[in-house]
């Protein structure tokens, strides 16, 4: 074990700080407070509560505090356990050994044991883009005891613990009568975990209200990204939509909520001056993103998507898009800057603005004006705001464009059919290795099949030489690149909005409310 995390450490170690605790002003932490109701002004819906269905900020956002995995990701990234009690790997990498803790219980109190995570680990593998992948190279799973889970490979895979416990997209245990109950592939009906706030109710379109569960076993390390302690000080958690930006801002100054997401950049300089809000751009960024239909339609055709790209000039979408430059960033990196991964390569087909280019491209590909159908939302403001700005650029260069504009929940609904789509806008969050990156998945909506992009994939997910693994890296983005598997516009760093009297909260890079807490 000891050897794998150093072989990952080594692979995805970051150089810039990685965790952003709320400011303090200078004065001493203070003490945690118990109690309170911890209102969150989302931007919308989220599209479902199975954490194995969804990787989306707004999911991952609510289902931490419900659900855990055997293992979980500190500050660092380094994969630590979680529900299990340690994890030994075989001399020969092939075979893991969860061995798992005892008296940790579900919300409705029956004790976690290796039937459970046996059976979630396998619908993980079923139903989960990236358990698809993962599951690909599973052998076997057993559990030869009601408190060990073995999980043998075909061929070995340094980053497996980094999957299982990853931020966006865990393999979350579920009780094994809730996975029976959902069949095969059939969505999860019951919203039952192990963690430190239970699901009380659910409203769609009102509020998803999550209440402390008293029977939360913690572990006792230090809390640490996602792992170590968990402290559900609050007595509740509600989660509300709330599309409007104004009603957002507006109910966050009235104390109406006490956190508010996804707030644009040019409110900055108006709200910090506000002496009962804290408004704060992240660390992390984001990509701004259109993700192309490689599998069915206009562009299942290459030249299609590389005509796309090569009508875009980025800088004036991300301008549009984000405002102020400290908010956002040009960059054909793939990984930020800031990680050992970084690489430019295939930078020459980033941002090229040559319609011209364009327009012989869509010649050679046969083009006769079909309509591109573009799902975008206002929900992310950003997002829309791009898909505008970028129409012109398109048509300039010969396309015909269908802006379609829903809310965030019907595009996630919509995405998993290809029949019903050519591009949709979204946001790529911060992953720790480029094996992760999801518009390189061949499992994920997009459905990028390279040949040899997914040649040079795999052999990225089999080395572990953090050289000969930055090599593989820099092949595959300039593939991807020269490819248009889809459009990276640029990066960005999110600025949300909280009251002065949150604390506790941490970005890790996905949002933790265990562990906050309400002064009075």
């Amino acid at each position: 074990m000891k050897m794998l995390r150093g072989l990952l450490g080594a692979a995805i170690m970051l150089v810039l700080a990685l965790v952003l605790v709320l400011p303090t002003e200078g004065q001493p932490q203070p003490q945690p407070r118990r109690g309170g109701v911890l209102r969150i002004a989302h931007i919308g819906e989220p599209p479902t509560l199975d954490w194995h269905w969804s990787s989306g900020a707004i999911v991952s956002h609510i289902l931490n505090n419900l659900y855990e995995a055997p293992v979980a990701m500190d500050s660092k990234f380094q994969v630590r356990p979680m529900l299990a009690e340690r994890v030994t790997m075989s001399a020969d990498r092939l075979t893991y050994t969860f061995a798992l803790r005892r008296g940790v219980r579900f919300h409705h109190g029956r004790e976690m044991t290796s039937d459970d995570v046996r059976a979630s680990l396998e619908r993980w593998g079923r139903v989960n883009f990236r358990g698809r992948i993962v599951f690909a190279n599973v052998a076997a799973v057993s559990n030869p005891d009601p408190y060990t889970v073995v999980l043998r490979l075909k061929e070995p895979y340094a980053l497996l613990l980094a999957d299982l416990g990853s931020f966006q997209s865990p393999a979350a245990v579920y009780p094994k009568e809730v996975v029976d109950e959902a069949g095969a592939t059939g969505p999860i009906r019951r919203f039952i975990g192990t963690g430190p706030y239970r699901l009380a109710e659910r409203v769609p379109d009102r509020h998803i209200r999550l209440e402390r569960f008293d029977g939360y076993a913690s572990r006792t390390e230090a809390a640490d990204g996602n792992t170590g302690q968990k402290h559900a000080y609050l007595d509740a958690i509600v989660f509300i939509p709330v599309p409007d930006l104004s009603v957002r801002i507006a109910g966050t100054q009235r104390n109406e909520f006490q956190f508010a997401e996804q707030i644009p950049s040019d409110q900055y300089d108006r709200l910090r001056g506000d002496q009962s809000l804290v408004p704060y751009v992240a660390t992390l960024p984001f990509w701004n993103a259109a993700i192309f239909n490689n599998r069915q339609g206009l562009m299942a055709n290459p030249k299609v998507r590389q005509a796309f790209q090569a009508a875009l000039d980025h800088g004036p979408i991300m301008q549009a898009a984000f405002g102020p430059q400290r908010f956002w960033r040009l960059d054909a990196g793939i990984m930020p800057k800031e990680h050992p991964m970084y690489t430019d390569a295939g930078k020459e087909y980033y941002s090229p603005n040559n319609p011209q280019r364009a327009r012989q491209l869509l010649q050679e590909a046969g083009y006769r004006g079909e309509p591109v159908r573009y799902m975008t939302t206002t929900e992310f403001p950003h997002q829309a705001v791009s898909a505008q700005v970028a129409k012109p650029m398109l048509e300039r260069a010969g396309f015909v464009i269908d802006l379609q504009v829903s809310d965030w929940a019907t595009i996630v609904s919509r995405r998993v059919r290809p029949e019903l789509w050519d591009v949709f806008s979204t946001q790529i969050a911060f992953f720790p290795d480029p094996v992760f990156q999801v518009p390189l998945q061949h499992t994920w909506p997009g459905w990028w099949s390279n040949r040899d992009g997914m040649a040079m994939m795999e052999l990225l997910r089999r080395h572990t030489n953090p050289r000969t693994r930055y090599e593989i890296w820099q092949r595959l983005q300039r593939t991807w690149y020269a490819d248009a598997g889809s459009i990276k516009f640029g990066d960005f760093f999110e600025m949300h909005l909280h009251r002065r009297e949150l604390r506790g909260f941490v970005e890790n890079p996905t949002h933790t409310w265990y562990n906050a807490w309400l002064e009075r």
